[in-house]
């Protein structure tokens, strides 16, 4: 098991060390602060094309320098292919030797740091680049105890949280003796916290605080803070936890966009309508931008495509209606026909998805011309077999 995980940390920093090379360049922002003789210095990465369009993104912010790269690495690969799982992101990290760290109030009782985010960093992010009103704080260790200070004390600040072994013990920032009454004054937009540890030696003096922040979190958090927690004692290496819990984490995020509902979930099961009502809360009250219901109305044709295909195909005449220049609407609506035995309907739409996916990559290029083909075929037989 040590080596497999060893192994799986090294493949993960290789991955990160060849895709930085592709990954867009960085740009440093500079910003003055009274406590500090010199500006503070931040690294923004922007993602690949951002300066060739007018497309808004998302910010995520890591307090460590050193995560950089691979923040950047990871988001490179996970986004380039259409990205799926990660929306392209602007990631920000303060440079090194950036002493804003100092503003932390380790007690708890002040926010001069978190003010500095608000009042200052992100109003020249948004000023200076083109962001979303989505954002996004991960953290390892202190680092991880300042992104739950954020959620408790600044809940406007951000909307998700990638907290991985943060620093609880002997009550550190006031978090556990605040966490009770600070989550009942959350606001009512959804945000997401996902928390993370292990046993490491470095984790060993404060296995009850995990346990405590847990319990705590479970009992008094609101509706609208999804909670996932990763129990990681016993399966990974210490210095690998950030990266892997990064992975986990944007999956989960994201995947209202990429995975879509299942189709025996009780908004699905209230239909079409229901979906999509649900997926414009998704994009005025949790993400901030546009989160389309196509996958999740996907899901639940294609469970009914069986059973019940003329429900299948109603459900992907309301995708076509919704996206008609979209050749995946054509191509699976060819297919609910198909699967009711209507193969003349079904090259009808299939032409047009082979029509419309004429600018998309040679694979998707293939997959609606092999359909096409199959759906010919199927029509020659019946021709030469009538009574079959």
């Amino acid at each position: 098991m040590l080596v497999r995980t060893y192994c799986y940390a090294v493949c993960l920093l290789l991955l990160v060390l060849c895709t930085r090379a592709t990954a867009a360049a960085s740009h440093t922002l500079q910003l003055n602060h009274q406590a500090f003789s010199t500006p503070l210095k931040f690294t923004v990465s922007l993602p690949d094309g951002y300066e060739k369009g007018g497309k808004h993104y998302p910010v995520l912010f890591d307090f460590h320098p050193r995560a950089h790269a691979y923040l950047s690495g990871i988001h490179d690969w996970l986004s380039h292919n259409g990205q799926w799982p990660w929306p392209e992101t602007i990631i920000v990290t303060p440079d090194y030797h950036n002493p804003v760290g100092r503003l932390f109030d380790a007690s708890g009782k002040t926010t001069p740091l978190l003010d500095f985010f608000s009042q200052q960093l992100f109003a020249e992010l948004d000023k200076q680049y083109r962001t979303q009103p989505f954002r996004i704080i991960s953290g390892f260790r202190k680092n991880g105890s300042v992104a739950l200070a954020a959620m408790l004390r600044k809940p406007e600040l951000f909307n998700a949280y990638i907290v991985t072994s943060p620093e609880l013990a002997d009550n550190f920032a006031g978090l556990q003796n605040a966490l009770p009454g600070a989550l009942s004054q959350l606001s009512s937009r959804p945000q997401s916290l996902f928390l993370a540890f292990s046993d490491s030696v470095k984790e060993q003096h404060q296995q009850a605080d995990y346990q405590q922040l847990v319990a705590t979190l479970k009992q008094h958090r609101p509706e609208q803070l999804e909670l996932t927690v990763y129990d990681f004692r016993h399966k990974h290496t210490f210095m690998a936890l950030p990266l892997i819990t990064l992975v986990n984490s944007i999956e989960a995020l994201f995947s209202d966009i990429y995975q879509g509902l299942p189709a025996d979930s009780p908004i699905s099961r209230q239909g079409a309508p229901a979906i999509i009502s649900h997926y414009q809360f998704l994009s005025e009250q949790k993400y901030g931008f546009t989160v389309s219901p196509k996958k999740s109305i996907q899901n639940l044709a294609n469970a009914q495509q069986q059973d019940t295909p003329e429900k299948s195909i109603r459900l992907y005449q309301v995708l076509q209606q919704m996206y008609p220049d979209d050749a995946y609407s054509y191509h699976n609506l060819a297919a609910a026909y198909a699967a009711a035995g209507d193969v003349k309907q079904a090259i009808i739409y299939q032409q047009q998805a082979v029509d419309r996916g004429q600018t998309q990559l040679d694979w998707h290029q293939k997959q609606f011309k092999q359909a096409l083909a199959t759906y010919l075929q199927q029509q020659e037989q019946a021709k030469m077999n009538p009574a079959q």
